[in-house]
């Protein structure tokens, strides 16, 4: 190496550029639902709708028009490495963010279809943001970020997520702790009040002494395609009279052949 690294050596995502990140993330949403919605529409599935968002990001005239000096990867692996040096594959983000900057911090966006149901609703907690809490992701690092695809009033379904959340048991599984109010979750957001909903801090006891971890949650408008009627088909005119020609059977007419 000829050239030492610099002075500025990030160990994690600084916490002041993650309002820039989500304000790129939505601007490029709006963007893909304008031009490509049948793409982006609620009917795809969540690695689609990550995928399409992720190359979308990434691009790299759109990223210098924002001035946006990060990477957009998608879905990459955890690995952990054990006492013997085997290393394993713990879990795969969605998208991952790698500041442009030496150390290479990165922020780690995990997003979810919530579709108004408890059981969307349930997905997202359960194989979502307990992958932070469990030290699936973000090992080190301070901010995780949840992001909702949602075809429903985004106030509406934020409020019902943070509801559902804040349920006492759930609160508990997800090791939630309260704020200096005494709720678990902190509404409107104070780590980024531009673009996320609401903020929820975690204890993260699976991951040794590791520092608790807050989630930043923030929703994106994914409207649903509405199913096309079916139409039905004519058979051609010619088909048409050639059943017509056709001699009824003779099982149904009764006739018999002598």
């Amino acid at each position: 190496m000829t050239v030492p690294p610099s002075d500025i050596w990030f160990e994690v995502f600084p916490g002041s550029r993650i309002s820039d990140v989500l304000g790129y993330v939505a601007g490029t949403w709006d963007w893909l639902q304008r031009t490509f919605a049948a793409a982006v529409s609620f009917d795809r599935g969540e690695t689609d709708l990550t995928d399409n968002l992720c190359e979308a990001l990434e691009d790299r005239d759109r990223r210098r028009a924002n001035c946006i000096d990060c990477d957009f990867q998608p879905e990459t692996w955890e690995l952990r490495r054990d006492a013997s040096g085997h290393t394993t594959r713990i879990a795969r983000a969605d998208i991952r963010v790698i500041l442009g900057a030496p150390g290479t911090p990165h922020l780690v966006i995990e997003f979810k279809k919530l579709d108004g149901s408890a059981d969307g609703r349930w997905r997202y907690c359960f194989d979502g943001m307990n992958r932070f809490v469990e030290g699936k992701y973000a090992v080190g690092h301070p901010y995780g970020v949840m992001c909702g695809f949602s075809p429903n009033d985004l106030a509406t379904e934020a409020t019902a997520l943070a509801d559902y959340i804040a349920q006492e048991d759930y609160a508990r599984r997800l090791c939630c702790i309260n704020n200096s109010d005494g709720d678990v979750v902190t509404e409107p957001s104070e780590a980024d009040p531009a673009w996320a909903n609401f903020d929820t801090s975690h204890e993260r006891p699976g991951v040794g002494t590791e520092a608790p971890i807050v989630l930043l949650h923030t929703l994106l408008r994914c409207p649903q395609l509405k199913p096309r009627k079916s139409k039905l088909k004519r058979p051609p005119k010619a088909k048409v009279k050639a059943m017509a020609r056709r001699p009824r059977d003779q099982k149904q007419t009764g006739i018999r052949q002598a």
